[in-house]
């Protein structure tokens, strides 16, 4: 008596199958995409929020690094120069940042030594004119010529004026940061300027420029340093090992002159050509206004076209401007100096394990 099956029976089971076969797979393709879009989306999030953030930091990190990279440099070469050794330091400069694994490369840096150069060398007393008194160890053409200049009135021994003139070469880094502000180092005459614009410059560790007044007795202490070597630049990733070798330092004094029993002070001149004046002219306008010395013994100078003109205010303040990247001449000298001392040092630059 049982039932028999009909073949419209065994066709409506087959639909029914293939039915519920079909709905599964497009739960299953919904549920695919859903958790593409949910990824996408937490990635999205990663690369907008995160990398940035993990970046900014890595950069930040590698200007700091850099920081301590120009600090450690000045303080081995001022070791070298003042207790006259060791010959040679090697100090570790990072040029490249961590990156983000997959993600982010890491930002290079790069590393450049240019010994200066300065076209038709110096103005020479007595020979260049028309402005030979004024410019007497000046540049030839300033707006190319990275330079230091010290002169005294009275020399060494109570002997005439004493001059000194050098070509201070530069040891910079660029750090073109991606997520974090562009920082440049740039290390000259024994001091480093910190720049992330041409508005804004700080002079990061100062030359030793010491000037005093105390007790009536006005003294003056400075050094100026000579880079040479082969002209350089790195550009990678890690570290790359910066070597200075002391090629030579003397120590000049002067106490003015002293006929029986009058004394006469001397004038001490200080001059720098750099293409940071932003940096050096607020670090010497506030060591001047600082030092105790009377305003009408200091007299300050800047220079155009290779001879001397009276400085524009603005130039000795903290609203200094910048020559487009053009060197600017910027000249101080203090009078009634009583003791005046200038170390000059010649250090040769090397880049790379085992340069000489």
């Amino acid at each position: 008596m049982g039932g028999t099956s009909t073949p419209n029976s065994g066709r409506r089971y087959r639909r029914s199958r293939r039915l519920r076969e079909e709905r599964h797979g497009v739960v299953a393709v919904i549920g695919t995409l859903l958790a593409l879009l949910v990824f996408f989306a937490l990635f999205g999030i990663f690369l907008t929020q995160y990398v940035p953030l993990w970046m900014t930091d890595n950069e930040s990190q590698l200007t700091a690094q850099a920081s301590t990279s120009f600090a450690q440099f000045k303080s081995d070469v001022d070791s070298q120069y003042t207790l006259g050794g060791p010959q040679s330091y090697g100090s570790p400069f990072v040029i490249s940042s961590q990156g983000v694994p997959l993600i982010a490369q890491p930002t290079q840096g790069s590393l450049v030594f240019l010994p200066s150069t300065c076209p038709g060398g110096f103005y020479i007393k007595g020979v260049t004119v028309p402005y030979v008194a004024a410019d007497a160890g000046q540049p030839v053409n300033p707006a190319y010529c990275v330079f230091i200049n010290v002169t005294e009135s009275i020399g060494p021994g109570g002997s005439g004026a004493y001059s000194q003139s050098v070509q201070t070469g530069v040891l910079e880094l660029l750090l073109p940061n991606r997520y974090y502000t562009p920082e440049t180092f740039y290390y000259e005459d024994d001091a480093v300027i910190q720049s992330q614009s041409t508005g804004y410059q700080v002079m990061a560790f100062p030359p030793p420029l010491n000037i005093t007044s105390l007790g009536g007795n006005t003294s003056v202490s400075t050094s100026f340093l000579q880079m040479y070597g082969n002209a350089s630049t790195v550009l990678g990733q890690g570290s790359e090992e910066v070597y200075s070798h002391l090629r030579y330092t003397d120590t000049f004094t002067s106490n003015g002159l002293t006929v029986g029993t009058t004394f006469t002070p001397l004038t001490f001149t200080f001059t720098i050509g750099t293409q940071y004046p932003c940096a050096w002219s607020s670090f010497l306008y506030k060591s001047l206004s600082r030092s105790g010395v009377a305003p009408g013994n200091i007299t300050y100078s800047t220079f155009f076209d290779g001879h001397a003109t009276p400085a524009i205010a603005p130039v000795f303040s903290s609203n200094c401007f910048n020559n487009n990247g053009a060197t600017t001449v910027l000249s101080f000298a203090v009078s009634g100096v009583d003791y005046a001392t200038v170390v000059q040092a010649g250090i040769q630059i090397g880049m790379g394990v085992g340069s000489t």
